[in-house]
């Protein structure tokens, strides 16, 4: 993958909505609710519903804690070939 360049506003709003996306998925595989996955991540419990809903750009500590919590890398997380696209 080559760099190219800064993201414009629709292609960010785009990777936040696929990582809200991806997050859910993982979640709702585990069904967890958002409260527990909150809490299992050590943050607020109104947190999760502003990332799943890509209204929040999310930190990379927060990253790093989510996919630990799902027991993969961020890079894993980041990964979203296979999440779901409603």
């Amino acid at each position: 993958m080559t760099a190219s360049g800064p993201l414009d506003d629709s292609q960010r709003q785009e990777r936040l909505e696929k990582l809200g996306q991806r997050i859910k998925q993982l979640r709702e595989e585990r069904r967890w609710s958002q409260d527990t996955f909150a809490h299992l991540a050590g943050m607020n419990r109104a947190y999760p519903n502003k990332i799943e809903k890509a209204k929040i750009d999310v930190r990379y500590t927060t990253l790093v804690r989510i996919a630990h919590v799902f027991g993969m890398t961020v890079g894993e997380l980041l990964t979203f070939d296979n999440a779901p696209s409603d």
